[in-house]
């Protein structure tokens, strides 16, 4: 579920998405009618190596699936272990993430990390399934939607 959250060019441990679920905040308002979770208050989300901090959390899950999940902060972090034993990490202001169509949003002074290949824009727009990635547009507040990336080659050029 939450395992999708940090999708990067590699695929996150798969021993992570068996893993439990932790989440701890300094306040939580459950309503099971409407499906929906609120946690406030230096929120932090555990699920194996998959760590999320934020100020805020909605969860969306009617019928007990789970559809979307909005994380709010200053900023909201996230970092995680590949498959490949590489860090990837990210922040933004906000971060959404559609579970159906398997679409990361970050926006606000967002940025990807892996290893040490860093992808920033004000917007960034990731398909964990597909590994499609898209960035900038007009960010909000009159920031420019200018996107940065820094590629580190994998193999050193044959001498």
């Amino acid at each position: 579920m939450l395992l999708s959250v940090v999708a990067t060019t590699a695929h996150a441990l798969k021993a992570d998405v068996e893993a439990p679920v932790q989440i701890e905040a300094n306040s939580a308002v459950f309503d099971k009618m409407a499906g929906t979770a609120s946690y406030d208050g230096n929120v932090i989300i555990r699920q194996g190596t998959l760590e999320i901090l934020a100020a805020h959390i909605e969860i969306n899950a009617p019928n007990n699936e789970i559809t979307s999940i909005m994380a709010t902060g200053a900023p909201v972090s996230l970092k995680q272990t590949m498959d490949n034993g590489k860090r990837a990490s990210g922040k933004a202001r906000t971060m959404q993430y559609w579970v159906k169509e398997k679409r990361l949003i970050l926006d606000g002074d967002a940025e990807l990390l892996q290893d040490q290949d860093r992808f920033t824009s004000n917007h960034i727009e990731y398909l964990t399934g597909t590994g499609q990635l898209k960035a900038g547009g007009t960010g909000g507040k009159g920031k420019s939607g200018r996107v940065s990336a820094v590629f580190y080659p994998t193999n050193k050029a044959a001498e």
